[in-house]
């Protein structure tokens, strides 16, 4: 798990610039703020692409993958994301601590909540 994030904190840098966005503290001392509902049922295609689409995709797609991140399919999240893990690097950059949280649009902890499920209790189920 270490040497994993250790080969993300560059890539979370990078993204967290790409994006305009700022963080006062270092990717790696995000802590995890919200805890599961325990849903296990989401998806990729039917709950987590959209949130990518709407959010996501006009900074890290195939066109423009800052950061070195394409979050316009499931390959490309999977690179930032642990099934099951609620360290994966998504689930700590959306986190409301976190630099990526205020680029994700309307009701932000719903998005987060759900982000976390999928990962963590869904195990990044396609």
């Amino acid at each position: 798990m270490i040497r994993r994030f250790l080969l993300v904190a560059p890539l979370i840098a990078a993204l967290v610039s790409a994006c305009g966005g700022s963080s006062p503290t270092s990717p790696s001392t995000i802590t995890v703020t919200v805890t599961g509902t325990g849903v296990t049922n989401y998806t990729y295609t039917a709950d987590v692409a959209p949130i990518m689409n709407s959010d996501c995709v006009a900074c890290h797609s195939a066109s423009r993958h800052d950061g070195g991140v394409n979050l316009s399919t499931y390959a490309g999240v999977m690179q930032v994301v642990t099934p099951g893990s609620d360290q994966s690097v998504l689930v700590r950059v959306v986190q409301p601590a976190g630099p990526m949280y205020g680029n994700l649009s309307g009701n932000r902890n719903q998005k987060v909540q759900l982000i976390y499920d999928w990962v963590v209790s869904s195990r990044a189920a396609q």
